[in-house]
């Protein structure tokens, strides 16, 4: 089966079969087994993932470089690619560009093991990182880094770019968030508590997120001064219109998350929501 995958790949390349020249009807039938082309293999994931699509998506890239990826209602659940799977197959194939592709449904996925469990935002920014690595000569940058460092007076220029890419982060987190709540998520915001700013927002008007800042604010000082029970890592307020507020606090930071119990259950909130947002928060390693 793969000898015989690998002979079709080989007639993508170039229009060109081995020991003879192509007719016209067989290059259309070979373009038409890869349909898909001209964009980056990370722009095709977002779409499949943000469509919550179940299926195979084939990357071909070159005779030599092919593999696929499998997708469960919009989870990347594997990939393999020549002798590597799972997160690093697929970690392989994001960073191709100008590729083709063929995009074949799962009718029954309940044999598919899930191999990768990182979400695919967080693969598209390693790979994005070790892309930027391989381009500048190692993890440590090369000598152009280093004097472009040299050309930063101020040590507020650099506090701005840590700013810009931990907001970019903190943005993603949300992202993933309102792709798993779908229309039951009313707001969402991301807070810097020590330094009383919005770091993130979905759909939160600012005095919103502020007011939810002041309120952690307000309990934790509230209970520190008048009795001995602290304010733990999250609380949950009722809130009016059938909403629920879930305040969920890590070191230094709070989310706020305001959903519509009708279309979410405070309890799949709990169990299922919540500790995938614990867990992608702590791998963005902030």
């Amino acid at each position: 089966m793969e000898g015989t995958a690998k002979r079709d790949l080989k007639l993508v390349q170039d229009g060109q079969k081995e020991g003879a020249p192509k007719s016209e009807a067989a290059t259309r039938d070979e373009l038409q087994r890869w349909p898909l082309f001209g964009l980056s293999v990370g722009s095709f994931l977002q779409v499949i993932a943000m469509e919550q699509q179940t299926c195979i998506m084939e990357v071909y890239h070159d005779a030599d470089h092919w593999g696929q990826f499998c997708f469960v209602e919009g989870s990347l659940y594997d990939a393999s690619c020549g002798a590597l799977q799972g997160e690093e197959a697929a970690m392989e194939m994001i960073a191709w560009e100008n590729v083709r592709l063929n995009i074949k449904q799962i009718l029954n996925t309940s044999k598919v093991e899930r191999k990768i469990e990182k979400n695919l935002m967080l693969l598209l920014m390693e790979s994005t990182r070790r892309r930027d690595e391989l381009k500048n000569g190692g993890p440590d940058g090369d000598m152009e880094d280093a004097e472009e460092l040299d050309d930063i007076d101020d040590i507020e220029d650099l506090d701005v770019i840590a700013d810009d890419v931990e907001r970019a982060k903190l943005e993603a987190c949300l992202n993933i968030l309102a792709k798993d709540m779908g229309d039951a998520l009313n707001t969402a915001s991301i807070s810097s508590i020590r330094e009383g700013r919005i770091m993130a927002s979905h759909k939160a008007p600012p005095q919103t997120a502020e007011a939810f800042l002041r309120l952690t604010h307000y309990l934790k000082n509230a209970f520190a001064a008048n009795t001995s029970v602290h304010l733990g890592d999250h609380y949950i307020m009722d809130m009016k219109g059938g909403l629920t507020l879930v305040v969920l606090i890590f070191g230094e930071y709070q989310w706020c998350v305001v959903f519509d119990n009708t279309k979410c259950t405070l309890g799949l909130f709990r169990n299922v929501i919540m500790p995938k947002v614990v867990k992608t928060f702590n791998e963005m390693n902030l």
